[in-house]
């Protein structure tokens, strides 16, 4: 207690004096002091017991509190003193328990420097906001997932930051353009810091969203890589996880459409001279729209025998070659340029010239089909998924799960027969050596067959398709 006992020099704690042994041997009256106040003990023998009596004054007046036990009498002292060294003196007019709880809450809040009814009255709010929930657990929920460590960051801020990331680390453009869609329709619903979310938040999100199963469980995937390279960079706990409440849903398995033999050629007799070698590309190299809005002419003459779709261009960020077969050679050869790029005219105008080739051919447009067909009839014709998988920059369980058993190994013949008619004034792009195309070996190990002009020039002159069917 570090009580300081005017009276005494060989006792030198109250502790002491009140030993069975000592009792008898103290001298009254005690004197418990706190800095400049005093608090006094004193011993009254009457014939009915013995008592002590705590005497204090407040101002002039003097006030006395009797106990028949020495320790209650003592440790009643030592909180009077502490409360007339504090200068409280509304505590001092306090009785019993209420005297007891208001010093304790005192020094509870003592460090904070804050007044009693401040606190009191905090405390109150808090707990009436929480609607009964412990005020203790909500703090330390708080300070769990916005606490200590944990930075402020507005969520469209995140956003930029992230994006601006992936951008340096090189991801593919598509992927570039995915995420800026995704994020920025969730940036636009949320304008608060990182740490502010919580679960209830995202699951809402989520409902509102009208989308198939498949566009909801990417838009998921991409939340959860921005929440985690946000607890990476301590904007949020990772303690937290902002999904918990949003399940990934059941995607139906959707039949994968293909065109048949006789709808290509039909597809390439009634297309634009501009947009048909974007058609043949589609359709003999698996080329997705997006690549093929992004190839140079250069990227096909740059390798004798092959197409190259530079990192930069694909889909997946990875640079992978595609062999040339004899008839999209033939199909390239007799192709119009109009500038560097394979198509030089917009992205609505690419989709527009397809549907238009369809419309005036009589079929029925089906989106994807060109690269679906490509796919499923190479790989009746080669017989290998892995070497298709680096060909068309899938996967090989892709390819297994959605293109096996869709064509025969006939109807891959009949496919890649479709060319135009050879013209004599036209030399034919460079095409893939019979390793390439026939043989299991890896693309990239093949050498190229074939040839060109001496100045490279190639001779656009109009020819009749050649139909195998």
């Amino acid at each position: 207690m570090n009580v300081r006992l005017a009276f005494s020099v060989k006792f030198r704690t109250v502790e002491t004096h009140l030993r069975p042994e000592n009792v008898k041997r103290i001298r009254f009256p005690i004197v418990v002091k706190r800095g400049s106040a005093a608090v006094r003990i004193y011993r009254d023998r009457k014939p009915e017991g013995t008592y002590y009596r705590v005497t204090y004054y407040l101002g002039k007046k003097r006030h006395r509190l009797n106990f028949s036990d020495l320790h209650e009498a003592t440790n009643e002292a030592e909180a009077k003193a502490c409360q007339l060294s504090r200068g409280d003196v509304d505590a001092m007019q306090l009785n019993g328990d209420d005297r007891l709880t208001y010093g304790r809450a005192v020094d509870a809040v003592k460090e904070f420097n804050l007044p009693l009814d401040t606190v009191a009255r905090e405390y109150s709010e808090a707990r009436r906001l929480l609607d009964g929930l412990s005020l203790l657990d909500a703090a330390r929920f708080y300070a769990r997932h916005r606490g200590r460590g944990i930075t402020r960051k507005a969520v469209a801020e995140a956003v930029s930051e992230i994006i601006d990331r992936k951008r340096r680390k090189g991801v593919s453009d598509v992927y570039v353009r995915d995420l800026c869609y995704r994020l920025g329709v969730f940036k636009e619903r949320f304008h608060c810091d990182v740490s502010a979310l919580v679960p209830d938040d995202i699951a809402r999100f989520f409902d509102g969203l009208e989308l198939s199963a498949r566009s909801y469980n990417n838009f998921r995937r991409t939340l959860r890589t921005f929440f985690a390279f946000a607890q990476r960079h301590e904007w949020l706990s990772k303690e937290v996880d902002l999904l918990c409440k949003v399940e990934k849903r059941n995607e139906r398995r959707v039949p994968t459409d293909i065109f048949t033999p006789s709808e290509l050629a039909k597809l390439l007799k009634n297309s634009s001279a501009e947009v048909t070698p974007c058609l043949a590309l589609a359709a003999f190299a698996g080329l997705r729209s997006a690549e093929i809005l992004r190839l140079d002419w250069s990227d096909v003459e740059r390798r004798p025998g092959f197409i190259e779709v530079a990192a930069h261009k694909a889909k997946t960020a990875a640079r992978r070659i595609v062999p040339i077969s004899e008839n999209l050679s033939r199909w390239l050869a007799i192709a119009s340029r109009n500038g560097e790029r394979i198509w030089p005219r917009s992205k609505d105008s690419f989709f527009k010239a397809m549907r238009r080739a369809a419309d005036t051919a009589g079929i029925t447009w089906k989106q994807n089909a060109l690269r679906h067909s490509f796919i499923s009839y190479r790989l009746a014709e080669i017989q290998d998924v892995n070497r298709l998988a680096l060909e068309a920059g899938n996967s090989p369980q892709i390819i297994f799960r959605h293109y096996r058993e869709l064509a025969t190994p006939q109807q891959a013949k009949t496919w890649f027969a479709i060319a135009p008619e050879a013209a004599p004034n036209v030399v034919p792009i460079a095409v893939a050596g019979p390793q390439a195309m026939k043989r299991n070996d890896h693309v990239i190990e093949a050498k190229a067959g074939g040839g060109r002009s001496a100045s490279g020039a190639v001779v656009r002159q109009e020819s009749k398709l050649r139909n195998p069917l």
